[in-house]
């Protein structure tokens, strides 16, 4: 495949090769018109094989693009130009999981980038959509705790027509295939909490749970063995984490977890699950200290925001309609709320973020097209489609996670 560091595509400068698949390359770009750093999947398809390499690849932005959520990469742009396909992507310098592996984790770092991953996840197969290449070096770093998964082309559709890849080929990565996978079998949403497993596995004990001297041998072990129990490479692991672990890595998919969700549910109660002195990314819930300090505001009037983490607490003003997001001297209006000095920029909060619209019958939230989301309670908030909120619910912002609190 031609390089095309030092070329243009469209309106990106290419600057470098980042990454290198069977049939597409990854660069680092330059997007001068938004002055940002992106990088550029380019397939070059030729022939048969290309042609079916670039339907998946469509496929692929078609899929992502779609998907809304704080730990999926953002997919920005796809085009098709003399007989090269791209998609431009959110650029992350911060390398991937498999950077990480090779030593046991403790479980309370390991949580913080398996349980996010494994949200993310959740919410894609809530969109008919499964994943089938999940493995640490498609799991990008934005912060240390900030885990983004990327390279979803591999996606299986749900409901709509049979995937390109023909029956008893297998596709994805060998060390992270499930059974079935494997086997070259048709797959579900379970082949990824199998493969999720394999990374908290290894991520845990330091090495993967089938050892062998090449992929097939690999694979064949797991058709017909079971896991090596993590805790005898590393007693520190509690016996409900193992059982969690192993349940996950089941060889027949009716015997592992029934949705992803399950399987966060599960992971998420194990102690430890909420990290050291960070808030995970997707951690649903304020830390106790933020609430106990939500208590002591309740003297205060007016509505406002409660940064959890810190307590920081920001007033709203009293108008119907309030914008949220980051302060810059180049962009109007300025935000009514402005949570750059609250880690905004770091947590990748857009400028114009949301929206609170105060009405008679109490607060609506809205986002505003932001570029990595805005959740309530962890679910979704859509452009356009204002949704209640109350006392106590939690907004996220990106990564920065609040409390509103009304009088």
């Amino acid at each position: 495949m031609n390089s095309w560091s030092g070329q243009a595509i469209g309106s990106y400068q290419i600057t470098e090769e980042i990454g290198q698949g069977g049939m597409a390359v990854v660069y680092r770009a330059y997007q001068p018109q938004l002055e940002r750093w992106v990088a550029i999947k380019v397939l070059q398809a030729t022939g048969t094989s290309g042609k079916e390499f670039l339907a998946r690849f469509r496929r692929e932005a078609r899929a992502v693009a779609a998907l809304r959520h704080p730990n999926i990469l953002t997919i920005y742009d796809y085009g098709e130009k003399g007989g090269i396909a791209y998609i431009v992507m959110e650029y992350v310098p911060g390398g991937t999981l498999k950077d990480c592996l090779g030593q046991p984790m403790e479980w309370p770092d390991a949580a913080t980038l398996v349980i996010p991953v494994g949200r993310a996840l959740a919410y894609a197969h809530s969109q008919g959509i499964v994943h089938r290449d999940v493995k640490p070096a498609n799991v990008f770093l934005a912060r240390p705790n900030w885990p983004l998964l990327g390279d979803f082309g591999l996606v299986k559709l749900v409901g709509g027509q049979r995937g390109i890849t023909r029956p008893g080929v297998s596709i994805g990565t060998p060390a992270y295939f499930s059974p079935e996978q494997a086997s070259g079998e048709d797959v579900d949403h379970r082949t990824d909490i199998y493969s999720l497993g394999i990374i908290l596995y290894e991520l845990l004990t330091g090495r993967l749970p089938f050892m062998a001297d090449s992929p097939i041998e690999m694979m064949l072990r797991r058709l017909h063995e079971s896991p090596t129990p993590p805790r005898s490479l590393n007693p520190h692991i509690a016996p409900q984490l193992e059982a969690i672990i192993l349940q996950a890595l089941a060889r027949d998919p009716a015997a592992r977890y029934p949705t992803m969700e399950a399987l966060v549910n599960d992971l998420s109660r194990v102690p430890g699950a909420t990290g050291r002195a960070v808030l995970s990314p997707s951690q649903d819930t304020a830390p106790a200290t933020a609430t106990a300090r939500l208590g002591a505001l309740s003297t205060m009037t007016g509505s406002r925001l409660v940064v959890t983490g810190t307590g920081a607490t920001l007033l709203l003003p009293q108008q119907k309609e309030v914008l949220v997001g980051r302060a810059d001297p180049q962009v109007t209006p300025q935000p009514d709320v402005d949570l750059g000095p609250h880690g905004g920029r770091e947590a990748g909060v857009s400028r114009h973020h949301a929206r609170l619209l105060q009405c008679p019958e109490g607060w609506l939230l809205e986002d505003l097209n932001s570029t990595n989301g805005t959740f309530l309670n962890s679910m979704p908030v859509l452009p356009g489609q204002p949704v209640g909120v109350r006392t106590g619910d939690i907004i996220r912002c990106s990564q920065l996670t609040l409390i509103f609190y009304e009088e």
